[in-house]
């Protein structure tokens, strides 16, 4: 993928995440204002930081998208192959033949 592309996907990741993020803020400056009575102490610093959390989640989901879940992919597919489930070729595949995948499942959870 080229800088454009990845610059586009960046920005529309950030404004999404910006998007998820924003009713927790709005819940914690609402509870600090409203409910505490109490101003937000170096706003500006808070704002910063809430920035780099945005900026940072959106360069962590990028990276799923990119890396982690094509490989999950893969492995997924190569894991349920039917010549690698039942490499002896029998018609009926029992459920206990995909124990590789149940493995795999079980170490990600």
């Amino acid at each position: 993928m080229h800088i454009k592309g990845l610059i586009i996907d960046f920005i529309l990741t950030f404004l999404s995440t910006a998007q998820d993020v924003a009713p927790i803020i709005l819940l914690i400056a609402f509870f600090q204002v409203i409910v505490f009575k109490k101003t937000i102490p170096n706003l500006k610093k808070v704002a910063f930081g809430m920035a780099l959390v945005i900026i940072g989640l959106t360069f962590f989901l990028i990276g799923l998208e990119k890396a982690l879940f094509p490989l999950g992919e893969i492995m997924a597919t190569q894991l349920s192959d039917p010549s690698f489930v039942n490499p002896k070729n029998k018609e009926v595949i029992e459920w206990t033949a995909y124990y590789w995948i149940y493995i795999f499942a079980a170490l990600i959870g």
